[in-house]
């Protein structure tokens, strides 16, 4: 095996470990309720800013509405004294006609305003439940924070001794071959680099079972690293 191949395939093996240790931490309940509980207090003030501005707008809206319904029953009291007083069919047949759509615009708002009040409702109930889950969340984030600090500290121990081992273990590794490797390492998914076994006519790749092409298995077999077309894990041949 080459060189390279061997020295990195020796530091995934102590990555392994921190790797265990790092999702001990990452998947304990202590971690996940801590963690949803920051979270959501961490965007809970963006939360209640949009529930404000949007009671703003209906609260602007229902006022408008109100104003405007103010104005149209003076109009439709205005329309129905001076119906009484017409002095010709005509003009009778126009304040009743202006009288009959100042009723049926009152009517529009009086249905808009039914509306916004729901609306309202439904703000005033999204307010309540955002109240009680920040409560929830307070509390769950004063319990489990502590909780996840105790579990954090109990493994920092043995994860520094294993990243000091792989500082050693990276400083003789080739960098441009140790950057491949730490990208993919972000993603939290191992193991990173895989041996492929190229002694059958078809080959696959071990992390997706994607067939490999020709030129790929080729360039395995000289003894070079290679990303999988599909899955991009780092692959190469094992020996004979």
């Amino acid at each position: 095996m080459d060189k390279n191949i061997e020295k990195l395939v020796n530091y995934q093996e102590v990555d392994k470990e921190l790797k265990v240790l790092e999702d001990e931490v990452r998947k304990s309940d202590e971690s996940q309720k801590y963690l949803t509980a920051k979270k959501f207090l961490s965007t809970v003030n963006d939360s209640l800013s949009a529930l404000e501005s949007k009671a703003k707008v209906i609260v602007d809206s229902y006022n408008l509405a109100m104003t405007e319904i103010e104005k149209l029953k003076k109009t439709a009291e205005e329309s129905s004294s001076t119906i009484d007083s017409c002095e010709s069919e005509n003009e009778l047949n126009y304040f009743k006609k202006k009288f009959q759509s100042t009723i049926d615009a009152i009517s529009n708002l009086e249905g808009k305003i039914n509306s916004l009040s729901k609306e309202m409702d439904d703000v005033l109930k999204e307010f309540n439940k955002l109240r009680v889950a920040t409560k929830q969340m307070k509390a769950q984030y004063e319990e489990y924070g502590p909780k996840f600090k105790a579990l954090k500290d109990s493994k920092d121990a043995e994860m520094n001794k294993l990243k000091v081992k792989l500082e050693k273990l990276k400083a003789d590794i080739d960098p441009v071959l140790m950057e491949k490797y730490q990208t993919r390492r972000n993603d939290k998914k191992f193991p990173i680099i895989y041996g492929v076994d190229i002694s059958t006519n078809s080959v696959y790749c071990p992390a997706c079972a994607t067939e490999m092409s020709l030129s790929q298995k080729n360039e395995l077999a000289s003894g070079e690293i290679k990303e999988c077309e599909t899955c991009r894990k780092l692959l190469y041949a094992l020996e004979k």
